[in-house]
């Protein structure tokens, strides 16, 4: 059963978006994101519950997430999200794009030029570590190019992490957030039932999967080449991200898939197949196999 929050404020809406979007302010003072499935001709997509899925995800890899729940307002289904300013007491936050955009001449060359595959990696990662915080936030950063690659998300644009600025510490790598476009979300009932359990279906999802690693707008790099560029170049936060990943706790994943009453058994059958496999494949990328 779902809680339900019609009775909570509205005081706007979301930024632009691909999912309808309303900021709310709980009974308690506190303010929330509201997003909402895009409807179909029949039904409505499942982009908000792959929310909810991520950031557990997430949370058992020890990464710091947004705090995500499903919920019911006005009768429709959606995903609530806690905003983490407030909840850090940041005086100010940035995201990414907007502050690599003070890059002037790097940033523009890399989202507007000709590069492919490991050179445009190569060319957006020596953009990004002319960014004043970049040793400080390197290890989330890598973190967060793991975490993507295991989930298959399709839309970490430059756009999609943040900088909390802090009054005690300063700058601070904000929780992970935006992590719907993943987990197989655009594949309907009938392509889950097949691709759950074929495992060349599932090699296929894999092998193609391509990022955009938090660098690029426009564009995406393959999934293999991101996870080949960052080991070599930061062998250190990478080994740390590794480690997780390969510590990451199937049984808890699998406890947390089957107590979702809000997923099809199609849906089900599909996330507790997909990611054990994903996982598996990286870590064999990586030469960790298990």
């Amino acid at each position: 059963m779902l809680r339900d929050i019609t009775d909570w404020e509205h005081i706007g809406y979301g930024g632009k978006s691909t999912l309808e979007k309303e900021e709310l302010r709980s009974p308690e003072g506190l303010k929330y994101l509201i997003k909402y499935p895009r409807p179909f001709e029949v039904g409505v997509s499942w982009e908000d519950i792959t929310e909810l899925i991520a950031a557990e995800i997430g949370k058992i890899l020890g990464l710091e997430m947004m705090k995500v729940e499903m919920v019911i307002r006005k009768g429709k289904r959606g995903c609530l999200l806690r905003n983490f300013v407030e909840e850090y007491d940041a005086l100010m936050a940035e995201e990414g794009g907007a502050l690599l955009t003070e890059l002037v001449e790097e940033y523009k060359e890399v989202q507007e030029c000709e590069w492919k595959n490991l050179e445009l990696i190569h060319q957006g990662f020596q953009m990004i570590q002319k960014f004043p915080h970049w040793e400080f936030m390197k290890s989330e950063f890598i973190d967060m190019q793991l975490f993507d690659i295991l989930i298959g998300n399709q839309d970490r644009h430059p756009y999609n992490w943040q900088l909390l600025f802090l009054p005690t510490i300063g700058a601070k790598f904000s929780p992970i957030y935006d992590n719907g476009a993943s987990l197989g979300f655009r594949f309907d009932e009938d392509q889950l039932k097949f691709k759950a359990v074929s495992e060349q279906e599932m090699n296929k999802y894999t092998k193609n999967a391509r990022v955009k690693a938090g660098l690029f707008e426009n564009k995406s790099v393959k999934a293999k080449d991101t996870i080949t560029y960052i080991s070599e170049h930061f062998p250190i936060e990478f080994e740390e991200s590794a480690k997780k990943l390969a510590e990451f706790d199937i049984m808890r994943y699998s406890k947390f898939i089957n107590s979702l009453d809000v997923l099809s058994k199609a849906k089900k059958e599909w996330l507790l197949n997909i990611i054990p496999f994903r996982r598996k494949k990286i870590l064999e990328w990586i030469g960790k196999e298990e």
